[in-house]
């Protein structure tokens, strides 16, 4: 048996809220909140009827510094997909990771490989099976030139792979991001980009 599909590419908003901080000098946390709204079919934008409320996702997570560079975190994360609809669909995932940040001259450098360990409802049979997969993420940061030195650019390409015994295809998902932010103190910033996902 075949089956026929074809690329769909919406725009809309991500609004997003990532805060961290630091709980001791070796132990931090991490809040990240997100919701996607995709707005319009770029394919035909006289249909209107892609406008919705996709994803709400909630994320609480622990790190724990090794040394400077490395970190360790351990993550619950909340997402509900199709979030105010009647086909909605919940999923728990817990989730390991390890990050190294390095810097070259002026650029900040960032690889992160994460284990996912999801849950995710089946509403149909009402079972809730356990499924899991690994991302790695290479994301890259550097100043742009401006009066106030507050500007940069902002670069990531995650690859997510499924780790299941019987998963085909193996690579299931890429992420790619480019946005432009500025950095209001030491501790906030506002960026705004595009998100690309395959």
């Amino acid at each position: 048996m075949f089956a026929k599909s074809q690329s769909v590419y919406v725009g809309g908003a991500f609004p997003t809220i990532d805060h961290s901080g630091d709980l001791t000098n070796k132990l931090g946390y991490g809040l990240y909140y997100f919701a996607a709204f995709p707005l319009i079919n770029l394919n035909n934008p006289d249909l209107n009827k892609d406008a919705s409320f996709l994803i709400f996702y909630s994320e609480q997570s622990l790190s724990y510094k090794l040394i400077n560079n490395l970190s360790l975190t351990g993550s619950y994360v909340y997402q509900r997909a199709n979030a105010v609809y009647e086909n909605y669909v919940n999923e728990n995932r817990l989730y390991i990771q390890a990050k190294y940040q390095s810097n070259f001259k002026s650029i900040n450098i960032v690889n992160r490989l994460r284990f996912d360990a999801r849950f995710i409802q089946n509403r149909i049979t009402n079972q809730t099976p356990f499924t899991h997969r690994a991302r790695y993420l290479l994301g890259l940061d550097f100043p742009i030139t401006s009066k106030k030195n507050n500007l940069y650019l902002s670069l990531y390409e995650e690859l997510f792979f499924k780790t299941t015994a019987k998963a085909k295809p193996i690579y299931e998902e890429n992420w790619a991001y480019a946005a432009i932010g500025i950095k209001l103190n030491d501790k906030n910033k506002i960026e705004t980009g595009l998100l690309h996902i395959t």
